[in-house]
């Protein structure tokens, strides 16, 4: 899978609310009320990596929680990536 250049990076973007690019990976912050509202959320990104073969990095402080998706064979930002940040975007908050 071949990475996507800046352009093609920011156009993906552009069509997308709260996600944003750093060095080769994507990045998301997520706030929730309580803490087990993030562990649920937790488990329903998992249950989506698990269907897209894709696994970002979570991490999870006690309400607040960061994920961070890049392609570690390709090197960086690839489709793959937003295919799985597009459905992460669709899990109901």
């Amino acid at each position: 899978m071949n990475i996507l250049t800046k352009y093609e990076i920011r156009k993906e973007l552009n069509q997308l609310t709260f996600w944003e690019s750093r060095a080769d990976y994507l990045h998301r912050k997520y706030s929730f009320k309580k803490f087990s509202q993030a562990i649920e959320f937790i488990v329903k990104v998992a249950e989506l990596a698990e269907l897209f073969e894709h696994h970002p990095m979570i991490i999870n402080d006690y309400k607040a929680l960061e994920i961070k998706i890049t392609t570690h064979d390709a090197g960086g930002i690839t489709k793959k990536d937003f295919d799985l940040v597009k459905a992460i975007n669709k899990i109901e908050l």
